[in-house]
């Protein structure tokens, strides 16, 4: 998805008609900007976790090909975007919540149940697409940079190995993000 406003709902008006006759779509959405970035008219962009609420609630309300089964939706962010963090934790925040509710007793412990339909992220998988570089860096416990989608800016640091290690806590405790191989697969 283009980095502007347009192509970004383009997108959203595609996902939707896809949807309806019963088909899944899959977008990278590294090329938006993080919302840590500037804009040239002196703002601060969304960012992608905001934009993917927008898609999330199209999924949930354009049922696949006009039937009860929900939509099928792949989001992916690439290692290295600034808002990586919480692309890899925004599901497993979201179900905190679901978790907070159902403790109440007032709403039922089930994924159909309404604590699960009143949180976010529940109509996608999501991906972290990782690179040879990044799990070399993991591997051998070192910096890993993050950098701004727009200019050289280098973005926030992570230990390599907690970032991944931080990936499989929440795929452990969620189910995603789960991981693509950027390069080698």
């Amino acid at each position: 998805v283009g980095d502007n406003m347009e192509d970004i709902m383009r997108l959203a008006t595609s996902e939707a008609m896809l949807f309806k006759f019963g088909s899944g779509t899959g977008t990278d959405l590294s090329t938006i900007r993080s919302h840590r970035e500037r804009l040239s008219g002196g703002g601060r962009p969304s960012g992608p976790l905001s934009f993917m609420r927008v898609y999330d609630q199209i999924a949930a309300v354009v049922k696949s090909g006009g039937k009860t089964r929900r939509a099928a939706k792949m989001q992916s962010l690439k290692v290295w975007h600034p808002d990586i963090l919480e692309f890899i934790e925004c599901k497993w925040k979201e179900e905190q919540k679901a978790h907070t509710l159902i403790a109440s007793g007032k709403y039922e412990a089930n994924f159909n149940g309404e604590a699960y339909s009143s949180i976010l992220f529940q109509n996608a998988n999501l991906s972290v697409r990782v690179t040879d570089e990044f799990m070399q860096t993991a591997e051998k416990g070192g910096k890993w940079a993050t950098r701004m989608v727009t200019g050289s800016e280098q973005g926030q640091e992570y230990e390599a190995k907690w970032l991944l290690d931080r990936m499989a806590e929440c795929a452990w405790q969620c189910g995603d993000p789960g991981v693509q191989y950027d390069t080698t697969i």
